[in-house]
């Protein structure tokens, strides 16, 4: 130790360990020593003639060892007055000791070069100086005080010589040995500590790599900027390198790095934490979404010395939210689909059913004699296409906005082709004529609108990768083929301007577009991909810069069961005029219903509740044309009531539907018997009328007889 140099409070490193480790001795060796005294001394005195006070003083001098040692002051209070304190009470002692064993002759002589070398080990060389020196006069004047002096002089200065060569000796030792065992122990706790450091970096750096979460560190006064490993990698650089600020604001979107800088500012002004999210533009062009906070760090004047905080790449949870998203905007479209449908389909009804009673009655004698029959002709054919174009839009939009869970069951690849194809008309019309290719091809397994929205996402991109303006100069190809081991093969070709190579490698990518902002999400394509690949298959790209790009869909296709028709001769059905009863909230439906069916039928027509009062009061129609969904009381209702009080009734009822958009209703429609979904065929109608009149035995036979 060196005591002289400071407060011990001040020490630190070496200088502490050393202290420690010389204190520990030496209170052991104190220990020691007196031990040693209080076993031999009795066995040395075997006369008894030795003074009897020495017993007293080694009683004293073993307590004092003992207390010194067991409260380890070396470790609980001040270092450097406690040694310069252990180290006089050390003299006295040993003063004593040799006073009152003989002096000079002594058998404990030794004694004192124990206490000059520990005061070497404890103090400087200068301090050692002094107080070896300090105890040889202490022990002269000992000696004097004994009449030993000048009888025992070369004897005494061979001791004093002893006591000078112990404090070399002290100094020594604390050199040669304390300061390297120190050293030593310095070694092996900074190597500890720095495996320990090095544990912990490569924990967090594994933690931040899991969690995609990178930090950042800015301090002000000289401008330094830390970021860890994995905040390079999220701005798409190699760790290591050298961070700077410009390269930080470089990655930002150059739609957000405006807002991120101005974040930046107010931060330093108001000292407050921040946070936000906004898109990273990688050096390869790939957009990544993160979410940046930080906070500044203020020093004793209130003043900003750093910025510290956390950069996290949230891309997959975007990627999650967007789907979300979408989940609920095509939840909402089937919504308003559903009530679209029945909206549409009511009328839709009546309308078709009245072009049909016009088309029919143009077909009579009477209508034959009007001068413009074939212009009335078409007018009614036209009319009757564009309501079944309507038709069509609106059972795709229904299909396409169905967001139930996936049901897996054999679909035909050209039926869900012409729906996409359909639905992106208004896309393609514009910008290239269609080219359908169709080859023979197995049913795929798959979910029919899943599979439908992957091709309409890739037929809307190959549309809009051609300009508009000259559809006669572009084709679209829609080409379907047959593969090895029954794979199925759908390719949509275009001839727009193609895509680069790269940008090929990365159109799989979530929210990676080319497209301006506000167009597109940058995930048509891999959902389309996610799509496929849940179903078995695989999606590939091929394109020429110029000359267009060729989107190939593989699925593993299925053997379709083969269903085989009985060969049965056709047997020529026997209209029997029976009584129809038509149920709907839709007054021109029924009046449609009723005009179109009253040359075979006997038809009337009633609102939900009136039909259900004339029914329980005993009316008995033969067949019973009822609309699933009225305000006052649904189909469902109707029949359940029937069942219960007229069963026969409840048997003869024909269902009609703009949709099943309860699971109530699917359940129901799932076991009724008879169902027509709108608009209605008037052919279909008929049929069903004749089967349902045809099964009921007694209206059947009293039909009959009424002819």
């Amino acid at each position: 130790m060196r005591g002289t140099q400071g407060a011990p409070e001040a020490m630190e490193g070496a200088l502490a360990e050393k202290v420690d480790a010389a204190e520990r001795g030496i209170a052991l060796l104190r220990v020691l020593v007196v031990a040693t005294g209080c076993i031999s001394y009795p066995l040395l005195d075997k006369a008894g003639t030795n003074p009897r006070e020495v017993y007293p003083l080694l009683g004293l001098l073993a307590l004092y060892s003992l207390a010194v040692f067991l409260l380890e002051p070396y470790r609980k209070y001040p270092v450097l007055p406690l040694a310069v304190g252990t180290s006089l009470s050390d003299a006295l002692g040993t003063l004593g000791w040799l006073c009152v064993t003989g002096g000079i002759h002594s058998p404990y002589g030794p004694m004192p070069l124990l206490l000059v070398t520990t005061v070497g080990i404890r103090f400087t060389p200068r301090a050692t100086l002094i107080a070896a020196g300090s105890f040889m006069g202490a022990y002269l004047a000992l000696l004097l005080g004994l009449g030993q002096l000048v009888d025992h002089l070369p004897m005494v200065l061979i001791h004093v010589f002893f006591i000078l060569i112990a404090g070399v000796l002290g100094r020594l030792v604390s050199w040669l040995v304390l300061e390297q065992l120190v050293a030593k122990r310095e070694l092996q706790k900074r190597l500890r500590m720095e495996e320990r450091l090095s544990s912990s970096e490569a924990a967090l750096a594994e933690a931040q790599a899991i969690a995609h979460l990178g930090s950042w560190s800015w301090e002000f006064s000289t401008r330094q900027l830390t970021w860890s490993a994995e905040l390079f990698r999220i701005l798409g650089l190699a760790p290591g390198g050298t961070a700077r600020h410009e390269d930080f604001l470089a990655s930002i979107h150059p739609e957000e790095r405006q807002a991120v800088h101005q974040m930046l500012m107010r931060a330093w002004e108001e000292r407050q934490p921040f946070h936000g999210e906004y898109r990273l533009l990688r050096p390869s062009g790939e957009v990544r979404w993160v979410h940046f906070q930080g906070q500044a760090v203020l020093d004793a004047s209130g003043q900003p010395v750093r910025v510290s905080g956390t950069l996290q790449d949230i891309t997959e949870r975007k990627l999650m939210e967007t789907r979300l998203m979408m989940t609920d905007r095509m939840a909402a479209l089937g919504t308003l689909a559903g009530g679209i449908a029945h909206e549409i389909n009511n009328p839709l009804t009546f309308i078709t059913n009245n072009l049909s009673y016009l088309e029919e009655s143009l077909d009579s004698a009477e209508a034959k004699q009007l001068p413009s029959l074939e212009e009335f002709k078409g007018a009614v054919s036209d009319a009757r296409e564009g309501a079944n174009r309507v038709r069509h839009i609106v059972r795709d939009l229904k299909a396409f906005s169905r967001v139930e869970e996936a049901r897996l069951e054999p679909i035909d690849v050209h039926q869900g082709l012409e729906f996409a194809l359909n639905v992106a008309a208004h896309e393609i019309r514009p910008r290239a004529q269609v080219v359908r290719d169709f080859e023979p091809i197995p049913s795929v397994l798959g979910d029919e609108t899943r599979l439908g929205q992957v091709f309409l996402n890739l037929l809307v991109n190959a549309a809009q990768a051609i300009p508009e303006g000259h559809p006669e100069a572009n084709i679209l190809t829609v080409r379907t083929r047959a593969g090895e081991g029954g794979q199925v093969f759908v390719e949509i070709r275009d001839t727009g301007v193609g895509i680069p190579p790269e940008i090929r490698e990365r159109i799989f990518e979530p929210f990676f577009t080319t497209k301006p902002a506000g167009v597109g999400t940058g995930l048509g394509l891999p959902i389309c991909q996610r799509i496929v690949t849940s179903l078995g298959g695989k999606i590939s790209v091929q394109s020429e810069v110029g000359r267009g790009t060729t989107f190939t869909v593989t699925l593993p296709g299925i053997e379709a069961p083969r269903v085989v028709q009985p060969e049965v001769a056709p047997v020529a059905l026997s209209p029997v005029r029976a009584r129809v009863l038509v149920v709907d909230d839709e007054p021109m439906l029924a009046a449609s219903l009723s005009r179109s069916l009253r040359s075979e039928y006997d038809v009337t027509t009633s609102s939900g509740s009136e039909a259900l009062r004339r029914l329980l009061a005993g009316e008995d129609p033969d067949v019973i044309v009822c609309d699933l969904a009225m305000p006052d009381i649904t189909g469902m209702d109707l029949y359940s009531r029937l069942k219960e009080q007229r069963p026969a009734l409840a048997a003869r009822m024909i269902f009609l539907t703009g949709g099943a958009f309860t699971q109530r209703a699917q359940d129901f429609l799932d076991q009724a018997q008879y169902w027509l979904e709108k608009p209605v065929e008037l052919p279909a109608l008929r049929t069903l009328l004749q089967e349902v009149v045809e099964q009921s035995p007694v209206v059947y036979t009293q039909a009959n007889s009424a002819r």
